[in-house]
């Protein structure tokens, strides 16, 4: 048996199965007191993925990068003995028992080596699916990229190189929900997470309110002439309406699969968990301040605004 609270309790993982040798490998671990500072010096605390045994408290939580084509595994150990754990690659199409999703499978309180391939190129993530609502937003996330199998700067194969790389993952927090215990509200009890509130807009960790304009974990920096692919992750629960700062952009691939035709755009609009492939070719200088607004889910009303910038030397 797995572990958890009296009405939490889901079967223990077993071995993988049908496991080979695999191209790539990647170590995950867990944080569960990590802190992120917002504009306003607040302390937000968060929760992630670290790289192997390693502490760390990276938001977003550290990347995985693999090709076309590969045999992956992620060896994912959860020791925190008082909390369940998933990892869930999301967009790919696993066997059950390496979806990670617990309510399905299993979840995690030892170790586990999750076995996928990367059937196809393109921008996708993974995140905690325990607990999922609460987990996601606590931060248990990270981006995953699939190249092609030759490796080259293409979103997939076919598609045109490019030159500089941004992944833009877009969330919001409601900070009341960040002082919640991992199992909140999964023995029955109304803990408000049907009602989202959100007080703090982020592009890939960083506060939009100001920091995001030139911290590099968001802000870009180009040359003239320079193609540019913007991987953009709907990280959030509401709705969101990018606008491009007077660029327009390509939309090339939709949730990891190519387009058939280009989409010209000067804005996007997404919900959770999409992801959009988008390139960028701008040829005069100048500072493009992109803004992200946070949808309200019924309304359709702007709760609150992210910015970035691309710089064109």
């Amino acid at each position: 048996m797995g572990m958890g609270t009296a009405c939490y309790v889901y079967p223990g993982a077993p071995a993988t199965p049908g496991i080979v040798t695999p191209d790539i490998s990647f170590d995950r671990g867990v944080y569960m007191n990590g802190s992120v500072t917002m504009d306003d010096g607040r302390a937000i605390e968060v929760w992630g993925f670290t790289q192997g045994g390693m502490m760390g408290n990276q938001f977003p939580s550290p990347p995985m990068r693999v090709r076309e084509g590969q045999i992956v595994h992620t060896n994912f150990t959860n020791n925190g003995m008082m909390w369940l754990h998933t990892i869930h690659h999301h967009g790919i199409e696993p066997s059950t028992e390496n979806d990670g999703v617990g309510h399905t499978s299993f979840d995690v309180d030892g170790s586990y080596t999750y076995q996928w391939k990367a059937s196809n190129a393109g921008t996708y993530f993974y995140h905690c699916h325990t607990n999922t609502v609460l987990h996601a937003e606590m931060g248990m996330y990270g981006a995953l990229i699939i190249d092609p199998p030759d490796g080259s700067k293409r979103a997939f194969t076919g598609a045109p190189l490019y030159d500089v790389e941004a992944i833009w993952a877009c969330d919001e927090f409601d900070s009341s929900w960040h002082t919640l215990n991992w199992d909140a509200g999964t023995c029955g009890a109304d803990v408000g997470l049907n009602d989202m509130r959100p007080d703090y807009f982020i592009i890939s960790g960083v506060d939009g309110a100001s920091s995001a304009l030139t911290d590099t974990r968001a802000a870009v920096s180009m040359n003239a002439g320079q193609a540019l692919l913007v991987r953009y992750i709907n990280a959030g629960y509401t709705p969101q309406r990018i606008n491009f700062g007077g660029l327009s952009g390509d939309v090339i691939a939709s949730d990891g699969r190519p387009l058939p035709n280009a989409v010209p755009a000067t804005s996007w609009k997404s919900t959770a968990a999409e992801r959009y492939d988008i390139m960028f070719y701008p040829t005069t200088p100048g500072i493009y301040e992109v803004t992200v607004e946070y949808l309200h889910w019924v309304t359709g009303a702007v709760i609150g605004t992210a910015r970035t910038r691309i710089n064109v030397n």
